[in-house]
């Protein structure tokens, strides 16, 4: 082969591999804006909107406990909440989460609870937590609503990921086909929280099978928990051809055509729909290490799972 015919078939690689990948832009004129309707986005926005498809359509999704409408239900929520331990505070229209205030024991002693990582949380500190909430702090408008969710408790398989926190898996899909999953793992960087962007890491999930075969962090290949040293690669997940059904399930519950579904997988290895996003974002193709071109592909044609 001549040096311009090897040239001319880098270039030509090249070109391959922008096609198959998506940036934002290319991500909202393709995807978001044709598949999803604009005056839809609250169904997804709103977790608790959202939940109130779930339920009518018989999705699986984490129990709620209790639901702040506003400043004056926040004395209310935290006196029932009182005594109880594991629970979730979470902002209805929060993001990248935001807001999200993982919640562990009753020290009955102490007067206070634990959350992730040990510290106390004060009923007084807990109620600040949610007016904060009520006031929008964590999703940019005026006025939010709070809602506690039943924390829980995960697989034996994620929680030996990490024990001290809450791995979901993130499945893209379009038009209700699934068309790329990843797990995503908290650790002692992200406070506990899955997001990738806040110190999380993201394990690529073979649709096909529901093994996981590549894993990122700060956009690193890793083999291993860079913390707990759990390994990470080769792992069959629990209960795979259930997660993608209730992906499936909860895509079709609203009139939104391209989705991020958010499921996590109980001790008993129940799928259970945490949420739902309009705008998934696009690091599920670094962690697979390929685009979505040849997914969305495939998926359109029947061929993923």
């Amino acid at each position: 082969m001549s040096a311009l015919s090897r040239a001319v078939a880098r270039v030509r690689g090249v070109l391959a591999r922008r096609a198959a990948v998506y940036g934002i832009n290319r991500r909202n004129l393709a995807l978001v804006y044709p598949n999803n309707d604009r005056r839809h986005y609250p169904l997804a926005d709103d977790k608790l909107l959202a939940k109130e498809r779930f339920q009518a359509a018989g999705v699986p999704a984490p129990e709620t406990l209790a639901v702040c409408e506003g400043l004056y239900a926040v004395p209310g929520v935290v006196e029932a909440l009182r005594g109880r331990s594991q629970f979730v505070v979470k902002p209805a229209n929060g993001a990248g989460g935001g807001g999200i205030l993982v919640v562990g024991a009753w020290d009955a002693e102490a007067g206070c609870w634990r959350k992730a990582g040990g510290e106390p949380l004060s009923p007084r500190t807990l109620g600040r937590h949610l007016a904060d909430v009520v006031f929008g702090v964590h999703s940019n408008q005026l006025e939010d609503r709070a809602f506690v969710e039943r924390r829980v408790e995960p697989h034996p398989l994620f929680a030996g990921l990490w024990g001290d926190g809450l791995c979901d898996l993130r499945v893209v899909t379009l038009r209700t086909s699934p068309v790329m999953a990843m797990i995503r793992v908290p650790t002692a960087e992200s406070g506990g929280r899955a997001n990738l962007h806040q110190g999380g890491l993201g394990i690529a999930v073979d649709l096909a099978t529901g093994r996981t075969f590549r894993a990122l962090h700060r956009g690193r290949a890793v083999e291993r928990h860079p913390e707990s040293g759990a390994p990470l690669l080769g792992l069959e997940l629990p209960a795979w051809p259930a997660v993608l059904d209730v992906a499936r399930r909860a895509a079709a519950a609203v009139p939104l055509g391209y989705l991020g579904v958010d499921v996590v997988v109980d001790r008993e290895a129940r799928p259970l729909v945490l949420e739902i996003n309009a705008r998934p974002g696009l690091e599920i193709q670094n962690v697979n290490g390929r685009g979505l071109g040849p997914a969305l592909a495939a998926a359109t044609d029947g061929r993923a799972a």
